[in-house]
């Protein structure tokens, strides 16, 4: 065998042992690929009920995201879960925040729920609020 094929076929093995799974506290997560632009309908029990365009963005298992009328979203993937938490102030009439989950669903779509505080004013700001959204990959 020459040195040639010799490191071809070394190269080859270091590839093929770098893709095994390795479940030892210091490997890092795999995780699943939220990013992209999605068709959102949002409902919570203070009474919304919208449809809006949002972007997820991911950076390794960060994800960030705007939810128009809703709040800024920014949470980690765990597996093929998103534990997240949103910030209702400078989105929605009401102060606060609420924390969830989402999954993503067979179609490539997201489905998720959470639950937290709306402070402020008014009738969309009613204290104790959950929420749930469905978001359609476009």
């Amino acid at each position: 065998m020459s040195a040639r094929t010799r490191s071809i076929a070394l190269v080859g093995l270091l590839v093929l042992v770098s893709c095994t799974s390795d479940t030892s506290p210091t490997s890092p997560l795999s995780c699943i690929p939220f990013t992209g632009q999605y068709t959102g309908v949002f409902t919570d029990s203070c009474g919304l009920s919208t449809t809006q365009d949002v972007t997820l963005f991911q950076s390794s298992c960060t994800v960030v995201a705007e939810f128009p009328g809703v709040g800024s979203l920014q949470g980690n993937v765990q597996g093929q879960t998103l534990v997240f938490a949103i910030g209702f102030a400078g989105f929605s009439p009401c102060g606060g925040s609420a924390s969830g989950t989402a999954m993503l669903t067979s179609s490539g779509g997201v489905t998720g729920h959470y639950s937290g505080q709306a402070t402020g004013t008014g009738t969309a700001c009613c204290g104790s609020v959950s929420g749930a959204f469905t978001l359609t990959r476009r």
